[in-house]
């Protein structure tokens, strides 16, 4: 047996465990840059906001039913998600981390799903805060179905393919079904398949010879028979991307050296967390030139000698690219910086015949010692001096929480009265 947790309005509902007063509120959490919607509580949704929509459409509606907007703290958002998932493997030996909100749990089959849903619910609601909806199937599919259902049930939900279920399935859209894309679902409603019970009874060759394997996989996982098998160990990431978008464009090659900077410690960071090195870098741009409206695109990638997740390395590389291709009366609007051909960091690698990496490695481990301090105290407390932050770069974030969770000067402060 399958069971998926999801959690509820995760980004509202970290916002809320440290803010009561949200409580019962239309809440909605915003993009970088406080631009787009990307998370509502239940109360929003029912005042009709869509998810996606520009804050400046909306504003009629924020100031009509006072509506919370809150800037997005991803760094609460993932440590929040890290609990969770430390609480759901204390609870589970087989655990799939789906998403920062999910995870797919493997059961005994004789389990009392009921039970085990509200142990599960109850204990992520006391280590962490926050609610969970949980569905329980015989495939992945079928659990993913189980718990769209248990979110408007409030409370654990099963579903198979056997006929108690079939009115649910009647019911449930062919675009509710997990894997089922836009392009698909009109397909499929071309071929009179218009629900998961239709989908269901389609006979899988044919769906098969039409489409693809991965939509046969879907209807047999339908049908109670588990194609998709619990992914215990995660895939080593191939590449990995930080991207920016400016308030105001930036013509200062210095200013955007420094968010280079920036971004390569930050990178340097990931990839350590991940023990991978990269063997590529690569920096781009979106730019306009002064009095010229049209946007263009622009990269460069080195190719590095040696594999690595350095800080002080990576950020030379990226700077020296900046210095390169920056061009004066160039109003810079978005930059991104890729790092490509990525390997584990334990893997022997060739050196060059002149390598310094050996008279690298006698020197203090720089790097560690800056990761431990801003685990603890927070990312960005120690930071190379090239990283200086300027505030003419700074994502909008009017309305955003303090790092209660990982920053020691925004811990919560409780008084008795």
């Amino acid at each position: 047996m399958f069971a998926l947790v999801d959690c509820n309005n995760f980004f509202v509902s970290c916002e809320k465990v440290f803010r009561p007063d949200l409580e019962e509120r239309p809440i909605v959490v915003l993009s970088n840059n406080d631009s787009c919607v990307i998370a509502r509580s239940n109360e929003a949704k029912l005042l009709g906001i869509p998810m996606g929509a520009p804050l400046f459409e909306i504003r009629h509606l924020i100031k009509a039913y006072n509506i919370e907007t809150l800037s997005c703290n991803f760094e609460l958002y993932s440590d929040i998600s890290r609990r969770i998932m430390n609480v759901l493997q204390s609870l589970q030996k087989n655990v799939e981390i789906y998403s920062i909100d999910e995870a797919f749990l493997e059961l005994d089959a004789t389990i009392n799903w009921a039970e085990e849903g509200d142990k599960i619910h109850h204990q992520i609601l006391k280590y962490t805060g926050i609610p969970t909806s949980i569905g329980f199937g015989p495939t992945k599919t079928l659990a993913k179905l189980a718990t769209s259902h248990a979110k408007t049930l409030g409370s654990s939900y099963y579903i198979d393919h056997t006929p108690p279920y079939h009115k649910f399935l009647k019911a449930t859209s062919i675009s509710k079904i997990w894997g089922v894309g836009a392009k698909l679902t009109k397909s499929f409603k071309q071929h009179g398949i218009c629900n998961a019970y239709d989908l269901m009874t389609a006979d899988p060759s044919w769906v098969r010879r039409n489409y693809n394997i991965v939509a046969e996989r879907i209807v047999r996982e339908l049908n109670g028979f588990s194609c998709l098998p619990l992914t215990l160990v995660q895939e080593q990431k191939k590449s990995l991307q930080l991207t920016r978008s400016f308030p105001h464009p930036i013509r200062d090659k210095e200013n955007l050296k420094q968010i280079a900077a920036r971004f390569g410690m930050r990178l340097g960071f990931k990839l350590r967390e991940l023990s991978q090195k990269t063997s590529a870098l690569t920096v781009y741009t979106q730019h306009s030139f002064s009095g010229d409206q049209s946007l263009f695109f622009q990269q460069h990638t080195v190719v590095l000698a040696d594999s690595t997740n350095t800080t002080s390395v990576i950020i030379q590389q990226v700077q020296e690219i900046i210095e390169n291709f920056f061009s004066p009366n160039t109003d810079y609007q978005k930059i991104g910086i890729i790092a490509t051909d990525l390997r584990e960091e334990n893997l022997p690698h060739k050196h060059a015949l002149f390598d310094s990496s050996k008279a690298l490695s006698n020197k203090p481990n720089v790097d560690k010692v800056m990761d431990e301090i801003n685990k603890r105290f927070g990312l960005g407390t120690i930071h190379p001096l090239s990283c200086a932050q300027s505030t003419e770069w700074v994502n909008k974030s009017h309305n955003k929480s303090p790092a209660y969770t990982t920053n020691w000067t925004n811990l919560v402060q409780v008084k008795a009265q």
